[in-house]
């Protein structure tokens, strides 16, 4: 078993003093290390910091759940309650596999048929329904606003709920309802029945991006977040080039009774959420530390984890004062600003793309069908851009390159004339919608400590965001298509101003996590080192921030 120490390495938690948490009552003597061996046993082990470091082992039997050894502690260190607290990262990241499978998974598809039956909107409206159920004017804008007028309200107060009602039923009751809502678009008449389903949608939808969010935020520790929110981006984004295939093929039936393409469109992909429901609901776990998949000794490794982080804030009760912290932080202001921003391009784009890439000389079949490869393309550079992200533990330089790369698309797109360039800047401008807004929401909570702040953030960041959607619906007009130069002229504007909070956000992150590091090394140096308080959430002096 010693052997085994040498592998490894520790966890996200910072190992300082801390005053009055369930933290230290449970793992005293604060220099004990904490290991699993190979029966996943937790294991106390204290070491010396002398030349000698020596281990003496208790010869009780394996068994026993808790096993100890002789505490070699020293005074230096025992006065000072310092710590190197350890779990066995080859076990820790096979436990970790599992909720990828069990949870990310299920989560992930559930996420691709919300924006398969949120966006399908756009490649009906090339396929013949307007025409059909006689949309006038700017009806079309109105229906995409719509949606989000049910959508938003409930996007703050879901998060919160999160924890008290259980992510389980919770986004099992709203897939299966905007299920349903999806496939009555498929008998809509004219431009009422259209409003009542965009309204039906929006309502339930909003159940799902929060609860993913909070619950990423709720598992995973800050060096695996990111990877986790790039995957299920990643069926957001194979939703998009799903969709455009799946849209070329459905929009050609013609069936019985004037059942059109894009009827049978709404039909099928609304059906398919339908279908998914009951799988979700087997396989999703009910709670991370009660996981129907994990073994007993994971469980006991999974409570450690929250418990040599109290930070998290897993164990937390609800408390509207934590709740209320999140409105009196500063950060807030300027992550939701960010996401407003941003959202104009996400739900520009993959919302109108299709007639974009139609106005560069495709018919209608073909727009959809050549959107593929533009979301292909930015699913990979996401993935790759969150790899890297976990791997160096900062956001910041990532989500400006992200950035970077909507300016530049969509820079080309309004001022180059020439088909076969804009059609590249359509992939150029692709790249950046999912790095700057899956990555955002990964920064927000890695610099958010206690689990109700947290979610009270993310979900209210997401609820002020996502009104970017009313507004799309009205920059985006059939009026300025199909370029729509108003439109991307505003997105544009909006990802410098977001690229300016970012640099903002990192420069001030450094500037107060070296001001903290000053106080902590000024008070060791003065023989009165400072005390950690995890109720003070991330203004603990010992928090610091990931930029």
């Amino acid at each position: 078993m010693i052997s085994r120490l040498c592998e490894h390495t520790k966890t996200d938690s910072d190992h300082r003093p801390t005053q009055g948490s369930d933290y230290t009552s449970h793992l005293t003597p604060d220099n004990w290390v904490f290991t699993v061996d190979s029966e996943y046993k937790v294991t106390q082990m204290a070491m010396t910091h002398s030349s000698n470091t020596s281990l003496a082992l208790d010869p009780a039997p394996a068994e026993k759940e808790m096993a100890s050894v002789d505490q070699a502690t020293p005074k230096d260190e025992s006065e000072n309650g310092s710590s190197d607290v350890y779990i066995d990262p080859i076990k820790e990241a096979r436990m970790m596999r599992k909720f990828d499978m069990y949870a990310i998974v299920p989560m992930g598809f559930l996420y691709l048929m919300s924006n398969l039956n949120r966006s399908n909107l756009g490649n009906a409206n090339i396929a013949g329904m307007p025409e059909e159920i006689g949309l006038t004017g700017n009806q079309f804008g109105v229906a995409t606003t719509l949606l989000f007028a049910t959508y938003v309200p409930f996007e703050g107060p879901v998060a919160v709920l999160l924890k008290v009602i259980g992510p389980k039923p919770l986004m099992t009751t709203c897939a299966f309802c905007w299920g349903i809502s999806a496939m009555a678009m498929a008998f809509i008449q004219d431009y009422r029945g259209l409003y009542a389903c965009r309204l039906l949608i929006g309502f339930f939808e909003a159940g799902l991006i929060p609860c993913i969010n909070v619950y990423l935020g709720w598992v995973y520790k800050k060096s695996e977040r990111g990877k986790r929110s790039s995957l299920i981006f990643a069926f957001s984004a194979f939703s998009s080039a799903f969709g455009g295939i799946l849209a070329f093929g459905l929009t050609q039936i013609h069936g019985p009774n004037g059942f059109s393409g894009w009827r049978w469109l709404f039909c099928v992909e609304g059906a398919m959420t339908v279908i998914i429901v009951p799988i979700f609901w087997i396989i999703f776990p009910k709670s991370p530390t009660e996981a129907w998949f994990l073994k007993p000794e994971e469980k006991r490794m999974m409570n450690l984890r929250y418990e040599l982080d109290p930070s998290w804030g897993y164990s937390e009760t609800f408390s509207w004062k934590e709740c209320i912290k999140a409105f009196k932080d500063p950060k807030w202001y300027a992550f939701f600003c960010y996401q407003f921003s941003i959202n104009i391009s996400l739900y520009g784009l993959t919302t109108f793309l299709p007639a974009i890439v139609r106005g560069l000389g495709y018919t209608s079949v073909m727009a959809n069908l050549m959107t593929v490869p533009i979301y292909i393309c930015a699913l990979f550079f996401f993935l790759l851009l969150a790899y890297f992200s976990d791997r160096s533990g900062v956001r910041g330089p990532f989500l400006l390159g992200g950035l970077l790369c909507l300016v530049i698309g969509y820079a080309i797109l309004i001022s180059v004339d020439n088909l076969k360039v804009r059609f590249f800047a359509c992939f150029v401008a692709a790249l950046g919608i999912y790095p700057t807004t899956g990555l955002s929401l990964m920064w927000l909570q890695d610099n958010v400590a206690r689990h109700y702040k947290r979610a009270t953030m993310v979900g209210f960041t997401l609820t002020i965001g996502n009104t970017a959607g009313v507004a799309v619906g009205q920059i985006f007009t059939a009026q300025t298509g199909p370029r729509y130069i108003r439109g991307l002229s505003i997105a544009l504007g909006l990802a410098c101003f977001a690229a300016c909070i970012v640099v903002t956000m990192m420069t001030t992150m450094v500037f107060v996590n070296r001001k903290r590091a000053a106080r902590i090394l000024a008070a060791e140096q003065a023989g009165n080192p400072l005390e950690s308080d995890p109720s003070l959430g991330d203004y603990d002096v010992y928090f610091k921030y990931s930029i």
